[in-house]
């Protein structure tokens, strides 16, 4: 049995139309357009390649699935579903790297919530974590899709507002703390109101990381209130 393999080099488009599904598929019209003359032992071959080149794709297929679900897992913050401290850290680098590049400027903004451990020791961990999970929720809601929310600490959350003017910036950072701060998260017992401080500061091309988040986090604890800041 003779077969040219050249003709089975390039699967058109077309070949990959609906409803054909994969490479697999696209073969088996290939073979039906060429209109090979097999014996059975032949067909039976061709079939036998092309369902271990089906499986071998859907084996490929779910390995990258599972590959990218872990590493969206590695950068996600379990509780709330926004970035964790890592994720963050791999965004901010890729910003300050733009910057460096394209002369893009941004905000950093830190927010840590007041008095977060009393609703702990008060209420239980089940309703902090429902304070946290609407925090971030509003964060991730009023922001733009090429802004970067995360929780980086156990009551601290970070905004990375990629490709911001300073003022810009500002307005939308004092409009992110009024909504946090007019947050009441429902429970049992009432509503928990929350409250929290939030620091900013502008990167440009000349920003270092650290240099950066250590101006944003001075600025966020010169807005804690008088009162944390002994506690500290």
């Amino acid at each position: 049995m003779l077969i040219d393999l050249a003709k089975f080099d390039e699967l058109s488009a077309q070949d990959c139309l609906p409803p054909c599904r994969g490479k697999g598929e696209a073969m088996r019209r290939k073979v039906a357009q060429i209109g090979l003359d097999l014996d059975e032992a032949g067909r039976r071959l061709i079939e036998d390649l092309l369902e271990a080149a089906a499986n071998a794709e859907q084996q490929i297929a779910q390995q990258r699935a599972r590959i990218r679900y872990l590493e969206d897992l590695s950068i996600t913050d379990e509780l709330t579903g926004v970035l964790n401290r890592r994720g963050f850290k791999l965004e901010l680098e890729r910003a300050l790297a733009r910057a460096e590049r394209r002369g893009e400027t941004g905000v950093l903004l830190l927010g840590d919530l007041n008095h977060f451990k009393a609703i702990n020791d008060s209420l239980g961990h089940l309703a902090g974590d429902s304070v946290l999970r609407a925090v971030a929720y509003e964060l991730r809601r009023n922001t733009r899709r090429s802004d970067h929310v995360a929780r980086i600490g156990g009551d601290e959350f970070a905004v990375l507002m990629t490709d911001a003017h300073r003022e810009e910036a500002k307005v939308r950072s004092s409009r992110l703390a009024n909504q946090v701060n007019g947050l009441k998260v429902p429970w049992k017992d009432g509503p928990i109101p929350v409250s929290a401080a939030f620091g900013l500061e502008a990167y440009d091309a000349d920003s270092d990381l650290e240099d950066l988040i250590g101006a944003a986090d001075r600025a966020l604890y010169g807005a804690k209130e008088p009162c944390l800041l002994k506690a500290v």
